[in-house]
C-alpha cells in the first residue's frame, strides 16, 4: 500500500512540474508587476540586454479603478498609456496607448527600463497589474 501511494505521489509531483515548466516557458515577466496610476512609483521594470529588440506592457485583466465612491471593474484600456525611461540616462520613450490591452515598443537600446503607466482620468486611479514580454 505505502509502495503505491509513493508511486503515485511521484507522478503528481511529476505531472504538476511538468504543467508548471510549460506554463513557466511563456515570456511573460516573472514576477508579475502592480502598478498603480497617479503613485508617484515606478510600475515595473526591465533589463534589455540586446540592442535592438522589443519590449511589449501587456495588462494582466481585470483591472479596477478606484474614486471617492468605492472600486470598479475598469475595462476602458483607451485610456491608458504606457512608457518605457532609461534608468542611467533618464530618457523616455513617448506613451504608447493601451487601448488593447498591450504595447510594443521596438528597436530598444540595452539598458534597464523602468516602466510608467499614466491614466487620462481625473477623478480616479487605476490599478492592477502586467506582464513585461521580449516578443
Amino acid at each position: 500500500m505505502n509502495k503505491t501511494v509513493s508511486i503515485l505521489s511521484v507522478c503528481a509531483i511529476s505531472a504538476v512540474t511538468a504543467f508548471a515548466v510549460g506554463v513557466g516557458s511563456a515570456s511573460a515577466s516573472v514576477p508579475r508587476y502592480s502598478f498603480q496610476t497617479e503613485d508617484g512609483k515606478w510600475d515595473g521594470f526591465i533589463g534589455n540586454e540586446n540592442n535592438g529588440s522589443s519590449i511589449q506592457i501587456e495588462l494582466v485583466k481585470p483591472l479596477y479603478s478606484k474614486t471617492g465612491s468605492g472600486i470598479k471593474k475598469f475595462t476602458d484600456y483607451s485610456k491608458l498609456w504606457v512608457r518605457l525611461c532609461n534608468e542611467k540616462t533618464k530618457a523616455c520613450t513617448t506613451f504608447h496607448n493601451l487601448s488593447s490591452g498591450e504595447s510594443t515598443f521596438t528597436n530598444m537600446k540595452t539598458g534597464r527600463y523602468n516602466v510608467d503607466i499614466k491614466d487620462e482620468l481625473s477623478s480616479a486611479s487605476i490599478f492592477g497589474q502586467l506582464d513585461i514580454i521580449f516578443p
